[in-house]
């Protein structure tokens, strides 16, 4: 190669590396991937094409906007462009003067050697910026931004206007691919979207506004166009399985309809007669219309019968339209729901509504055995919307109208005086609250309240009409009641006690469940069309998932983790032979039970064909760790966290009838479901949600059915309600085919909250030997300290932790702390915060730096820390021994000591009860137990002395068992709910706008259609405070608040209001109380 020649290839590899990094390279650069010196490349500047410039940086880069590409073609090739300008040009309605000034280039370049095809190229860039087209210069500006973007891998902020709502929302996006769409002549954006952090595609006529981000991104390798948009009759597709279509055409237009290839999935059988059947696999059905409209008469719709349905409504619009007379046509239709602005022909008919409803409430009533009576709640539950009254309301006429009550009137009125009356009374709970609330049964008296007997006793408009359509008569109910009653232990006395009213109500709660989570699935799919749910991991392939996980563990090389390995395998073997039951796994801090227990239970449910697993943590501050091991493991679309900080409710009254508000409203702020095969969520979500009669909390109750729940840290189940507690994880296994495992390194004594006889399988192999394996602290009483001497002693070590009961507390010592590597730890510090903050400690820790840290309970359990020494208020001996789980915890050194001590404190003002009780049946437990406080026998002698000091009321402190006493199912459900609460003093979750990530999501939630999305993002920017503290957040006025309902901090205030070490400044009101739970 002569040097002209060499030149002229190093100039077009120049051109070609600039054309893959548009975001320029250096000289040096450029110089070392074409392997010559710098010198060569600045002598090349002068000779590059004008579109490659130096930026001020001195980095080269190339014009995108300027001529980039010398084309070639032959004369057919030629046609085929052709062929495209001229779609091009026919099927789009709006000026764009790129594709003109392309079209004239193409055209000019062609026109010595092709005339004709150049002179009709040229006529169609003439169209595309003639005043026949539409002039938009906004769509136009958007369409290069988002061209740029797709070019740069840049996302790009876009506000998109919704057709269904016709409300803006704000996406970030990245650009896939840009496709032109020939029905309605418009241009689709195919991307992926945050929220809802899925494929999506937007008519970019619908982008109201667009505008460039700094984050780049890529496009997966595995996104394939073609295949996304295989089952896509043009554009449109889903996550759902794509729905078989099948159409006959008449023999007049079947030779047509066989010339052409209308889809890639189409299959054309010619019949006898002459008529064709075609059929093909469409994801979305809606996008066909119409094509199937343009065959007019000559075609029919036989599959999928909504399809069809959508045809007949329209075929007997026309007929009113044009004012032909049909026979038997019914006089009056009665609808269910409608959406905004919409006529009447697509507002929901109510039996629809019904029948569907009443079908997917039996589905998901199956595993509870409640099928046919979910059913028959579905069936009747709206029956008062049969009512002028409600069709009226529905039109924006008149008052509210009560819809619930007419269902249970009128089973009431079908099975009174007949052997299944009782299924009448079970069914009026949930269809007259399946909006309200499960509601008390009250009393004869009650006239006009929210009771069953007042609801029954209330006038309410007709509602016979319902006869038209539905017959109740066929009915068929269950021969008998599919449940095992309750029998639990009577304390103090030798004997037991039957709880069938309680039995009743768990099965009433069930019904509820599947019903109004039907209900909420099938308004949902009406109101925004079929939702995609599920497309998550069966339970076998998630065992998979975490056998191939396990696998590294396979070949431990130290004592430690050989016997963690011995654990797990004996949790694995356990969870193949065992039968569904009660479990047991006492282990130490230390000895690998998370990934143990989960073993057991995904090997236990594939065995068995449970369901899920739901991990029930007693701290949300934990969950972040667990489920960041479980996303890690079974990927983030298998896992969901959900606990108290996400039940976002508005500060104001509920309607206490719920009668015919926004369905919208209702959809957005409604609680997930847990049909997701891994819940993790807590002690408070979980058992609030057992004894809620709120529908939003009680629609997962049917996914609990046939499912493994793990308790991990057994010993925090709420003490003041452990017998309620304990019937409702009693019913679930012996009457809902789940598996339960109480997981601790301090077995509480479970076994005394159930029924005699039943039995609780250890899945340890010797837990006191595990125990004496693990012994690698020594625990040594102080007795009283005050801060000052706390103080002294703490500064004296160069790394030591130390766990105090109060977040007054936590917040004072820390200021007293020298010198550096101090940090301070609490639930008033937002997830990102303190895992920022757990990352430097534990690099301290490592690199044997100074590192001193002062924390609330938030450090005692689920923190993989391991610090040399380590002090502890006095408190339980549960939690002294999960505080001992930090120190020694890899077994590093031969002993380590933690100090227990009694603070004597100005910062403790005062201290809950229980607090003050469990502290001091530890000290007797620590005098008697000197030797060796964490063992089992201490363990068992601090739970026993614990329990014995209570009256038999204190482990049901609000007397939630008697509102369930009645074995003629007179229950009271709202007095139940609103008794318990596992933290008595109500909580705000409050978001903070802790970096820009956070300040962006709460942006998005203000604009959102997916409000859950962004809520589960936002997860680790919250902060949970109790009321009083909000109160005097908000009276600083640095609360802002979005809908009344999601609360976060102004940005503003967070200089004086988050500390960067201590988290959320609240203002004073001299208490010591902390967040426990």
């Amino acid at each position: 190669m002569n040097r002209a020649e060499n030149k002229a290839s190093r100039l077009l590899q120049i051109e070609t590396l600039l054309l893959a990094h548009p975001e320029g390279l250096s000289q040096a650069e450029l110089a070392r991937r074409l392997q010559v010196d710098r010198s060569t490349i600045n002598r090349y500047l002068t000779d590059l094409p004008s579109y490659i410039y130096e930026d001020d940086d001195r980095t080269l880069k190339i014009d995108r906007k300027a001529d980039l590409i010398n084309l070639q073609l032959n004369l057919h090739e030629a046609m085929a462009l052709h062929l495209s300008s001229r779609l091009l040009a026919t099927r789009s309605d709006k000026k764009n003067p790129h594709a003109a000034s392309a079209l004239r280039k193409l055209g000019m370049a062609m026109k010595l050697w092709a005339d004709r095809l150049s002179q009709q190229i040229l006529v169609a860039a003439d169209i595309m910026d003639s005043d026949i087209q539409i002039d938009d210069p906004n769509y136009l500006r958007i369409l290069e931004l988002l061209t740029e973007g797709w070019a740069n891998l840049q996302k790009v902020r876009i506000w998109h206007r919704s057709e269904k709502l016709d409300k803006v929302f704000v996406y970030v996006v990245s650009p896939y691919f840009i496709e032109p769409y020939a029905t309605g002549q418009t241009t689709q954006l195919i991307c992926f979207s945050e929220p809802p952090g899925a494929l999506r595609t937007y008519k970019i006529e619908r982008i109201e506004r667009a505008e460039k981000t700094t984050e780049k991104y890529t496009i997966p390798t595995d996104f394939n166009l073609r295949e996304h948009l295989a089952n896509a009759w043009a554009i449109w597709t889903t996550e759902e399985e794509p729905k078989h279509v099948v159409l006959r055409f008449h023999p007049r237009v079947a030779q047509r309809v066989k010339e052409s290839r209308w889809h890639l999935s189409q299959k054309i059988q010619e019949q006898e007669n002459g008529y064709l059947l075609w059929q093909a696999d469409i994801a979305e059905t809606t996008e066909m219309l119409p094509w199937i409209r343009g065959w007019g008469a000559d075609v029919e719709v036989l599959e999928p019968p909504e399809l069809r349905e959508v045809l007949v409504k329209e075929a007997k619009r026309l007929v009113k339209l044009y004012g032909i007379a049909v026979l038997n046509e019914p006089q009056t239709r009665f609808f269910a729901h409608r959406r905004e602005g919409e006529v009447h022909e697509y507002w929901q008919p109510l039996i629809e509504h019904l029948r569907n409803t009443a079908e997917l409430a039996r589905k998901f009533g199956a595993d509870a055995n409640v099928a046919e009576l979910a059913y028959i709640a579905g069936l009747v539950h709206d029956l008062g919307k049969y009512s002028t009254e409600f069709q009226k309301r529905l039109e924006g006429i008149g008052p509210r109208v009560d819809h619930s009550t007419a269902g249970a009137k009128e089973l009431k009125k079908l099975l009174e005086g007949t052997p299944q009356q009782v299924f009448a009374q079970l069914l009026a709970y949930p269809i007259l609250g399946h909006h309200a609330g499960l509601p008390d049964y009250g009393s004869e008296t009650d006239l006009e309240s929210s009771t069953v007997c007042g609801r029954l006793k209330n006038h309410i408009s007709d509602y016979n009409e319902y006869q038209s359509e539905l017959d109740l008569s066929s009915l068929e109910f269950p021969q008998r009641l599919p449940i095992r009653p309750l029998r639990l232990p009577v304390f103090y006395e030798k004997q037991s006690k039957d709880y069938l009213g309680f039995s009743l109500s768990f099965l009433t709660r069930m019904i509820y469940s599947a019903l109004v989570d039907a209900d909420f699935q099938e308004t949902e799919t009406y109101m925004k069309g079929a939702k995609p749910r599920g497309g998550h991991d069966n339970i076998p392939v998630l065992r998979d998932k975490l056998d191939k996980y396990l696998k590294r563990f396979e070949n431990p090389n130290s004592e430690i983790n050989r016997k963690r390995n011995e654990i797990l395998h004996a949790c694995i073997e356990k969870g193949k032979t065992e039968s569904p039951g009660f479990f047991s796994l006492t282990v130490p801090t230390g000895g690998g039970k998370t990934l143990a227990s989960m073993a057991f239970a995904l090997h236990h449910a594939a065995e068995h064909g449970l369901k899920r697993v739901i991990y029930v943590i007693p701290f949300t501050t934990i969950i972040e760790q667990n489920a960041g091991v479980f996303k890690d493991i079974f990927g983030e679309e298998n896992v969901l966290e959900h606990h108290s900080h996400f039940d976002w409710e508005s500060k104001r009254k509920d309607n206490p009838d719920d009668r015919t508000n926004s369905v919208l409203t209702k959809l957005k702020l409604a609680t997930e479901n847990w049909d997701i095969p891994i819940v993790v969520t807590t002690n408070v979500q979980f058992f609030e949600s057992l004894f809620s009669n709120k529908s939003s909390h009680c629609r997962k109750l049917h996914n609990i059915a046939r499912s493994v729940i793990i308790f991990d840290e057994a010993q925090m189940l709420p003490r003041e309600y452990m017998r309620p507690s304990m019937a409702a994880i009693w019913e679930l296994v012996v009457n809902y085919g789940a598996s339960v495992l109480f997981c601790t390194a301090t077995q509480p004594g479970l076994e005394r909250f159930l029924p005699e006889k039943t039995e609780v399988k250890e899945l340890a192999p010797n837990p006191q030997q595990l125990f004496n394996f693990f012994k690698r602290v020594v625990v040594k009483h102080l007795g009283e300290l005050t801060d000052r001497d706390l103080l002294t002693r703490l500064n004296k070590h160069e790394q030591v932790l130390c766990i105090v009961n109060t977040r007054r507390h936590a917040s004072g010592l820390f200021v007293g702390l020298q010198g550096e590597g101090n940090y301070h730890l609490s639930t008033l510090m937002c997830a990102a915060h303190r895992r920022i903050r757990l990352e430097e400690i534990k690099e301290r820790l490592a690199k044997g730096q100074l590192c001193r840290v002062i924390s609330t309970t938030v450090m005692e359990a689920g923190i993989d820390l391991d610090f040399p020494v380590g002090y502890r208020a006095l408190t339980g001996l549960d939690s002294i021994n999960q505080a001992a789980g930090r120190i020694n915890r890899e077994m590093k050194r031969s002993v380590s000591e933690m100090f227990v001590f009694e603070p004597k404190s100005e910062l403790i003002k005062k201290m809950p009860f229980f607090l003050k009780q469990t502290a001091e049946v530890a000290r007797m437990v620590l005098r008697e137990h000197a030797e060796a406080p964490i063992s089992i026998p201490a363990i068992q002698a601090f739970f026993g002395q614990l329990y014995n000091l209570q009256e038999p009321q204190a482990f049901d402190f609000k007397h939630i068992m008697e509102c369930f006493d009645d074995t003629d199912g007179r229950f009271k459900f709202e007095t139940a709910a609103q008794a318990f609460h596992i933290i008595e003093d109500p909580t705000v979750t409050v978001i903070i706008p802790y970096n820009k990530e956070a300040e962006i999501l709460i942006d998005e939630l203000k604009y959102t259609d997916y409000p859950l999305s962004t809520l589960r993002k936002l997860q680790p920017y919250t902060v949970s405070i109790f009321e009083n503290e909000f109160d005097r957040l908000s009276a600083k006025g640095v609360i802002q608040t979005i809908e009344d309902t999601y609360h976060f901090l102004n940005p503003e205030a967070m200089n004086d209001f988050y500390d960067p070490q201590r988290g959320l400044l609240v203002p004073d009101n001299g208490g010591g109380e902390g967040l426990l739970f």
